[in-house]
């Protein structure tokens, strides 16, 4: 018993290895892939399987939905298709384990690799060092089946399945039952399957038992995602209910069509092997229960994300809603969801300022925008502080996103001053020039081509102003000598100048450090301003 036990710890060792080195690897690419290939729902489908084949893990799969879904760069009806097609590719590691876990001596072929990748973990350049992993995780988890195997010949003095008559219906719902507590005790569907195969192989339980058991698997495994969502953004309540009613349904429908699910099973399992492989006839129900749940879902995903999204509103606070923790095991998609944050509270940041230039005080609308600019600022402070960049495209991207909110920070502080006031009233014409790029930047907020345009023009602005306060104030002071103008009032036309050119430099900052975002780009803090004061 204890080496099954020891097998199922290693076997999930194993695959958490694999996953995230094969996340670490993939994750840029399986994004851009996802961006690419979801624009219908069978194409979301397809990417949905291979992301999950890829990965070996239909939960870096529905996390990275999450994220794109959060980000709003995909639509909670493509996510469906991918959810679906998630489920299917999660299939594999049963074939794996089948054509491969018992023809082979595991302990004899994983070792070597177990070693090659512990190697290349301690002595490979960081950039190779990730492949270790995967070596490592691979190896790991086969070793894992191999000690599973030497438990399960001895299974039938710990498991006593005799009991349970497949042909009654109380039985039938106790191996529903058995699966499902499988799942959530080890926490991964694939660790359930790899214990129930090698179950079947030892003879510690018969086909038919083994098959209700995969049943309760495939509803267990959502046990994952419904903990996960909890205190997560909408988009995670979604996902994971999504994932729990398709499987839920399916399963119910295979339960009831079994008799003819089993022998269609039988007859293309020989087809294949030329004789009932029992293990192999197990992987292939598993695939066949949720590609039959893919065809009676697929034609009503419309209809299903409406009801989900009718069911599930979104939150009212709309600048922190798709910051989900759940997103920070995979870089690529968290700084994905940061990014359309810190957009959306320039965008924020924006309508703010016009309010204030246009009515020439601080305005409850106004301190309203600012207030919740300040609020998101902790709540993405919290959530990047959990995110961690291996790749240096990756890191680049993070430096800028951190930068930005360094940023726009410092430009909710500027707003938050009391020169705000003064700086409408002593510089009008100066906030006039201001109030027009911020309506060409408000209309650009939709377009990716316009915001990169648009930077440039910021540029340019925050360079004529500067230069406005360094002739200015030389002029103000100038007057203050010969007597043509109050000390005071010169004092507080310039603060106001000092304020316009504080409230410009963060805002274009923050600005082309988006933009850096987008481009993957690394650039220096610019540093050309002359005279410039402490900001």
């Amino acid at each position: 018993m204890m080496n099954a036990i020891g097998g199922i710890g290693i076997f999930l060792l194993g695959m958490s290895l694999l996953t995230n080195g094969l996340k670490e690897i993939a994750g840029e690419t399986l994004k851009k892939w996802m961006n690419t290939f979801t624009k219908g729902t069978l194409t979301s489908l397809l990417t949905g399987f291979l992301m999950t084949v890829l990965v070996q893990s239909s939960t870096a799969t529905t996390i990275l939905t999450v994220g794109f879904v959060s980000a709003g760069l995909i639509s909670f009806v493509q996510s469906i298709g991918i959810i679906i097609g998630a489920n299917i590719g999660s299939t594999s590691t049963g074939w794996l384990i089948s054509l491969l876990g018992f023809k082979i001596s595991l302990q004899a072929m994983s070792l070597p690799v177990i070693a090659l990748g512990v190697l290349i973990q301690y002595m490979a350049p960081s950039d190779i060092k990730k492949y270790g992993g995967v070596f490592t995780g691979f190896g790991l988890l086969f070793l894992g089946i191999g000690f599973l195997q030497k438990g399960m010949e001895n299974a039938q003095d710990w498991i006593r399945f005799e009991s349970f008559d497949t042909d009654s219906v109380w039985s039938i719902f106790l191996l529903i039952g058995i699966g499902i507590v499988m799942t959530i005790i080890m926490q991964a569907s694939s660790a359930a399957m790899a214990a129930t195969l090698t179950a079947l192989f030892a003879g510690a339980i018969d086909f038919g038992q083994a098959v209700f058991l995969v049943i309760g698997q495939n509803i267990g495994t959502t046990a994952t995602a419904i903990v996960a969502s909890i205190g997560s953004s909408v988009a995670a309540k979604r996902t994971a209910a999504t994932h729990l009613l398709f499987n839920v349904a399916t399963a119910v429908i295979v339960t009831i069509l079994i008799p003819f699910i089993l022998r269609f099973v039988e007859f293309a399992t020989k087809a294949m092997t030329g004789s009932f492989d029992e293990t192999v006839g197990l992987a292939l129900f598993h695939t066949l229960f949720s590609v039959l749940g893919a065809i009676l879902f697929v034609p009503f995903t419309k209809q299903f994300s409406r009801l989900l999204t009718k069911l599930l509103p979104e939150k009212a606070n709309a600048l922190t809603r798709n910051l989900d923790e759940q997103l920070v095991s995979v870089p690529s998609a968290a700084l994905e969801v940061a990014y359309q944050t810190l957009l959306q509270m320039m965008k924020r940041l924006t309508d703010a300022m016009l309010e204030l230039i246009e009515a020439k005080k601080a305005t409850g609308s106004f301190e309203k925008k600012v207030r919740e600019v300040e609020e998101a600022i902790v709540h993405i402070r919290k959530f990047l502080n959990e995110v961690q960049s291996d790749s240096s495209k990756l890191r680049n991207q993070h430096v800028a996103i951190i930068h930005v909110l360094d940023h726009i920070t410092r430009l909710v502080r500027v707003l938050r001053e009391q020169q705000n006031v003064e700086g409408v009233f002593h510089q009008e014409k100066l906030m006039k020039r201001w109030h027009k790029t911020l309506e060409q930047i408000r209309e650009s907020f939709d377009s990716e081509e316009k915001l990169l345009a648009m930077e440039q023009v910021l540029e340019k602005t925050a360079y004529k102003v500067a230069e406005e306060r360094r002739t200015r104030r030389r002029k103000y002071y100038e007057r203050t000598a010969v007597r043509e103008t109050e000390l005071e009032v010169a004092m507080s036309k310039v603060q106001a100048l000092l304020w316009i050119d504080r409230l410009v430099y963060h805002y274009w900052r923050a600005f082309t450090r988006l933009v850096q975002f987008k481009k993957g780009e690394e650039a220096e803090e610019s540093t050309s301003f002359q005279e410039r004061e402490v900001l």
